[in-house]
């Protein structure tokens, strides 16, 4: 009788699930015509979603690109909706609502920065230009109250205003397990948890201080420039505990290609101007001991990268954050910030010509 049970059940479940109306209808390639299947199959066993500018992709009418976009292949449906972007007749807006919960991971091609994996969702919602701000507007709530597990939900926040209404949401992404459910065997980096700890930080409270720094004491060998930039434009006298542990296990830990167009840092985590600039907003007597024991140690380096811009980089950030704290540093550094400040070359401001175009909105600014 049990059996039966679990075999009536197991039966009812398969019926529901097969029993999808034409909304929710999937294609195959068989689905389409013969001329277009080639293309299709060629799309496929290249395994990178691409931008397609042949007469093959041009060919594929909108009838075709809205059941392309209902694929049963991930990289198909990725294909499809990056053309309809690019086609006047869809409108970015409902393209990106109809598909935001699409959690498929395909290889897209991020050109010189070679091959991302992402969500189908994310990476169209990265390449939409939306044509109003409210249109743009309405996706972000849609996306922080109801798919923010994508990483679009989390690097949208540095951009955007704290607002009450995203409170709890961005707290829960802050706070939850890395690893989601709705990926399995994915987990997100700590870079994207950095992000929700900055949207976070925007709201000023009290109580978020000491979770906002276990996370970064907790993470402190892999912090990047948003985690800086928080403790830069957030300072609170907590984060010296942070930027003294950093100091400790990893500002003088240098490999890879650095930011900003120098050489020797890992351009995957924060640049040395983003420690020291987070450091100096501190303007207490325990930043201004960690910059003279910088200012003591840089030199010693005998291998350091561009070890004289780093030391420079203190010394200008010291002369340009003048504070009771730093009196006496800047007496120390006077000499060398005066030479440093007496070599820049200004430049006389040139104003643009006033751009009238027609303004979309990315997701990105």
């Amino acid at each position: 009788m049990i059996r039966l049970k679990h075999f009536l059940l197991t039966t009812l479940i398969v019926f529901i699930f097969s029993c999808k109306n034409e909304q929710d209808k999937s294609y195959a390639i068989k689905d389409f015509r013969k001329s277009l299947q080639p293309f299709l199959f060629r799309i496929v066993s290249e395994g990178i979603v691409t931008y397609h500018d042949s007469s093959d992709i041009k060919s594929i009418t909108d009838d075709e690109l809205v059941r392309l976009a209902k694929s049963e292949i991930p990289i198909l449906r990725a294909t499809a909706l990056w053309e309809m972007l690019e086609r006047n007749s869809f409108n970015p807006f409902d393209i990106v609502m109809k598909h935001l919960a699409d959690t498929a991971i395909v290889a897209t091609d991020n050109g010189e920065f070679g091959i991302k994996f992402e969500t189908v969702s994310d990476c169209l919602i990265g390449r939409t230009r939306w044509e109003t701000s409210q249109a743009k507007d309405k996706t972000i709530e849609t996306v922080l109250t109801k798919h923010n597990y994508l990483s679009s939900a989390y690097n949208i926040l540095t951009s955007i205003e704290a607002q009450e209404k995203y409170y709890t949401y961005i707290k829960d992404m802050a706070t939850r397990p890395r690893r989601l459910d709705q990926y399995e065997g994915y987990e997100l980096s700590f870079y994207e948890i950095e992000y929700a700890l900055y949207g976070l930080a925007k709201f000023h409270k009290k109580e978020d201080i000491q979770l906002i720094k276990d996370k970064l004491m907790k993470q402190v060998w892999e912090l990047s420039d948003v985690s800086f930039r928080l403790m830069k434009e957030f300072p609170d006298t907590a984060y010296l505990d942070v930027l003294q542990l950093y100091h400790r296990r990893q500002f003088y830990k240098f490999s890879g290609n650095r930011p900003h167009g120098f050489t020797g840092y890992n351009a995957d985590r924060a640049a040395p101007e983003d420690f020291i600039e987070a450091l100096v907003v501190q303007q207490n007597d325990r930043s201004a001991k960690l910059l003279d024991t910088m200012l003591t140690n840089l030199p010693k380096y005998t291998c350091l990268p561009d070890k004289e811009n780093l030391i420079n980089a203190v010394i200008e950030q010291i002369w340009e954050n003048p504070c009771p704290a730093y009196a006496r540093l800047r007496e120390k550094v006077k000499h060398k910030a005066e030479e440093i400040f007496k070599g820049r070359i200004t430049f006389d401001r040139i104003d643009n010509p006033v751009d009238t175009t027609k303004r979309t909105y990315s997701w990105y600014n």
